[in-house]
This record gives C-alpha cells, structure tokens and sequence, in this order.
C-alpha cells in the first residue's frame, strides 16, 4: 500500500510537467499503480484528481488511454469498496454519495432524472416553521387543517400519500403545483432546508460525438492577451445533445456543492456550444422566460477540456457590458486557467458583441475565501482588468513588481483581501456603455429617495400606465408584468420624455416582448441598438449623480 501510495503521489505531482521524460514517467506510472490496493481517502482523492487532469491535458494518445482506463478502474474499485466510499462521503467523486440541500428545481429535475440515484435525507428547518411554510405554499383551502392544530404537517402528508410516493416527492408536487413566483418559491424551499443524498453513479463528461480531443506538448503559462481567436466553430446541437450539455453541467456543479441559476434554470434551446482550439469547448446558457433578470441578461457558461468540464460562472450582459467571473474547478488548477479565461472572454466578446466587462469583488475573493485561496484577483489582472479604486489600482502595481522581482514571492492573503475589495474594469473599446445592472441598482434606490421621498409604491398602477405609453397588449402576462414592474420606477422618472421619443417607446416594446417570451440573445442584440434607450439612462445616471468609472 505504501508504494501504491508513492505512485500516486509522484503522479499527482508532475500531472503538469511535460516533455519526452515527463509524459514517459506518467506512463510508467499509470502502468504501475495497482488500483486494488488503493486503500485509503487521501490516496483515492490524489489519484482522481490526477487522472481526470491527465484526461483533460493529456500528453499523448497512450498517456489518455491509460489514464482513462485507470479512471473505470478505480471507479469500479469504489463500486466494489462500501468501506472506503463511505470515506469519502461528499467528495464528489464518481461511485460515492453526497448529502446537501440545492434548489427546488434541481431537487425536482433529479428525481426526474434519476429517481433511484436521489433520496431524502433530512431537514433543517423545524417542525413549526414547516408547517408554516406549507400553509403558505399550499391552497388555502388545503392548508385550513394544517391551522389552529387541527394537524400537524407530518401526519397530514402521511394522510394524503399517494402510491409509491414517498416525503421528497409530496414536497416536490407541493411545491410544483404552488402558483408562487419562482423567486418566492425558491426562498420559501431553502428555508425549509431538505437535505437529499445523491449517488454518482457515472463520470461526469460530454459524450463523443461533442470531444475533440487534444493532446499538449505543453502548457500555456503566459498571458497572450488580446490574441483573436484563432479557430472558433460553432456546432450545431441537436435537443438532446443540448440536453446532454445541460445535463453534465449541473451534475459537475452538484458534485462541487454549487448551482448557477442560467444553468439551473436552462432549457435545450437556450443552449448555444461552441469548439475552440487545444480541447477547449465552452456552453453558453441562458434561462427560460419565467427565469430571466428583467433588465440585464444572466448568461451561464461552462468550459469543457477534451469533454470534462473544466470551469464555470455566468455573465451579467447589458447594452454592450458585461459583469463576468470565472471559477477553475479544483481538479484542473495548476492547468491553463489564463489561456482559458482568455478564451472566454473573447468568445463573450464575439458572440454577444461586447466591448467591456468588469468583475465584482465577490469574485476577487471578497466574503469568497475560495477566491483568495486561488489568487483570482491575478487571473483578472494578468488578462487586462484593472482595478476602479486609487487604492487598489497603487497596491497591484506594488505587488506586480514584487512578483517579478522574485519568483517565488505570493501576494499575502491580506493584501488579497485589500485588492478584492475593488471592481475591476476591461475596456476593450472606448465607447462602450461604463454601467451596468449594480450602477442601476444605485440609480433605482436614487430615484425613490430624490423623487419620490421614499416611497417605495412611487406610481399608481405603474404597470398599466407604462403599458398603455408602449402599446402592450398583454399586461397581464406574468412574465411581461413582471418586466414592466421592473422597468416602471426608471422610466416614468423622465415620462415626459418617454411619451415624447415614439422611437424609444417602440424599442421599449420589442424589448418587453424579447425579455418577457422570446430568444435572451434577440433581447441582447435588441438591447445593444437602442441608442435612445442608452442615452436616457445615462441621463438618469448624470441627473442623479450616480458616480460612474
């Protein structure tokens, strides 16, 4: 066991070395480690970690077989080891089972997916405020026994059961069938706090026919910014390769304790997938009507290596800026994460013609340990962001230089706390629009306080009235209500010159409609035409004095 130990070690530490003696070391090695005696957790972890690299960067085409063959034998290993699976209870790894609370959607979507593979576990809310929870989301005249402790929750929905359901799935029908915004049910559902467990029982990646497999000679340390694309195909996918695509991406998230709403709340048409160079495939996503922001686009993306999925965020789009983030999955750090982020910054910038983007502190690891632990802010930085505030702007350049004086100088997580708490900035044209969504946030807030004292109800009927200045016949939509909601405070804040522009007025339409049923990237496009709508928000922005970069 303590050479098999020493193999696994030694492979995990040159996964990222290459050359002619590297890749025949990883051979020999891959050769050499005996997978049933493999006995404890840390050595499972290192080798899985190791392996999908070595997939996901292979050297060579025996180096990627090999890998790949190992991987089968060890996840057949853990099948056949209760003991040792049971070790690594929430780690993600294929053949073992976790145990966490995700979003109603999620919840519901496994249990249609793979029914056996998703159980209850437990709750952590208590029993009184189940109760209450239920008595919100149920009919009122289903929930009147559940009040003045006529019955408690438990016995009631024992009372109820139907044949072969069980407690997960009378919450998920409960709440399925609860007329609640999505938003609301959403919250309502993680007060409650069900916990399920989930088996993997499959590797997680892209079938076949969507890898083009890649194999490295080497890897791309350095920055190459502002490199075009060099190759860029987009595929055109079928419903259930788009589904496939959906599919691997939210279960690589469950597996990491994560969720992203433009994935979780995605559907097979709003899938777009796209083959650049190296092995390097990236999804864009974008989320169904009843999903969507109101006034910004939230577009997901996840990046695929020779098939694994490799990294992850989402986008927040508008006019022609965009907020984004990017987050390398564990397993594949010390791999391509610059080039990568290269990567997709420019397919954005290509795909959703943008000409600017910022990141939020979040992401630099403000209140994200994860992201000073990775040292995200340089991954930013090195791809061209620089910070908004003086403060920072002064202590990155500092550090840069004490990065290039020694080589093995690492900014101090301290000093990675000071740099997060500024946004960064990517002007990749000078025209481009310098707000977005969080500036309007600002700018509602404003509007309330200056015009409106306050008052958080500023129009009677705002919805009918800015439905009836834009001709919209359907007000009563909920989708279409809740766009017009959203848009009604920063509007009618300038009515006159909103009644007075009939070329705004007809945008304003079309963008209700895009927004409210039709494509989220026609709504982008859309978005990016309108220069009357731009200029009376940033005349909104100079009246309230909303500072912008």
């Amino acid at each position: 066991m303590r050479e098999t130990n020493a193999l696994i070690t030694q492979l995990f530490t040159i996964r990222n070395r290459y050359g002619k003696q590297a890749a025949s070391e990883k051979l020999q090695l891959l050769n050499n480690i005996k997978i049933k005696t493999v006995k404890n957790k840390t050595a499972v972890a290192s080798l899985y970690t190791a392996l999908l690299f070595l997939i996901a960067y292979p050297d060579n085409k025996m180096i990627y077989g090999s890998a790949n063959k190992l991987l089968q034998e060890l996840e057949a290993h853990l099948h056949a080891n209760e003991k040792l699976t049971y070790s690594l209870y929430n780690s993600g790894i294929t053949r073992t089972k976790l145990s966490a609370a995700f979003s109603f959607e999620m919840v519901k979507w496994l249990r249609e997916t793979r029914p056996t593979e998703i159980s209850f576990n437990s709750f952590e809310a208590t029993d009184a405020q189940i109760q209450s929870i239920l008595s919100v989301v149920m009919t009122k005249t289903e929930s009147e026994i559940l009040q003045d402790a006529n019955a408690a929750w438990k016995g009631w929905l024992k009372h109820i059961k139907e044949p072969g359901q069980d407690l997960l799935d009378q919450f998920i029908v409960i709440f399925g069938s609860s007329d609640t915004r999505p938003e609301v049910k959403d919250e309502l559902w993680n007060a409650i706090g069900i916990n399920v467990e989930i088996s993997f029982t499959s590797h997680c990646c892209l079938p076949a026919s969507l890898v083009k497999v890649y194999y490295n000679r080497s890897l791309i340390r350095k920055q190459i910014k502002q490199h075009a694309i060099q190759k860029l195909t987009p595929v055109k996918l079928s419903q259930h390769e788009a589904e496939q695509i959906i599919d691997c991406s939210r279960m690589i998230l469950l597996r990491k304790l994560r969720e992203l709403d433009p994935i979780s709340f995605s559907a097979a048409k709003n899938v777009s997938y796209y083959h650049l160079e190296r092995g390097i495939s990236i999804a864009l996503m974008g989320m169904v009507p009843g999903r969507r922001h109101p006034i910004d686009s939230y577009m997901g993306y996840l990046v695929f290596k020779n098939g694994l999925p490799v990294a992850y965020a989402g986008s927040w789009i508008l006019f022609d800026s965009a907020r984004i983030g990017l987050n390398v999955f564990s397993d594949y750090r010390g791999g391509e994460a610059k080039y990568i982020f290269e990567q997709v910054l420019q397919l954005h910038a290509k795909v959703y013609h943008l000409k600017r983007f910022t990141v939020d502190p979040y992401q630099l690891g403000k209140e994200n340990s994860d992201g000073i632990n990775s040292g995200a802010f340089w991954i930013y930085y090195h791809a061209g962001f620089r910070p908004l505030e003086k403060l920072q702007q002064e202590l990155a350049e500092a550090e840069e230089i004490k990065i290039r004086s020694g080589k093995t100088y690492r900014s101090p997580a301290l000093v990675l706390k000071t740099l997060a708490n500024s946004r960064l900035e990517l002007v990749l044209q000078k025209n481009a629009v310098r707000f977005d969504a969080t500036d309007l946030s600002l700018l509602y807030a404003a509007i309330l306080a200056k015009k409106y004292k306050g008052d958080r109800r500023p129009e009677k009927d705002a919805v009918k009235k800015l439905a009836g200045i834009l001709k919209i016949k359907n007000p009563h939509d909920e989708n279409i209500k809740f766009v017009l909601k959203n848009w009604s405070v920063l509007l009618l804040s300038n009515e006159k010159e909103l009644k007075n522009n009939s070329g705004l007025k007809r945008s304003l339409k079309e963008l209700v409609i895009l927004k409210a049923a039709g494509s989220e990237e026609a709504y982008i496009t859309a978005l990016q035409k309108t220069a009357d709508l731009r200029k009376f928000i940033t005349l909104l922005l100079k009246e309230m004095l909303i500072k912008l970069p």
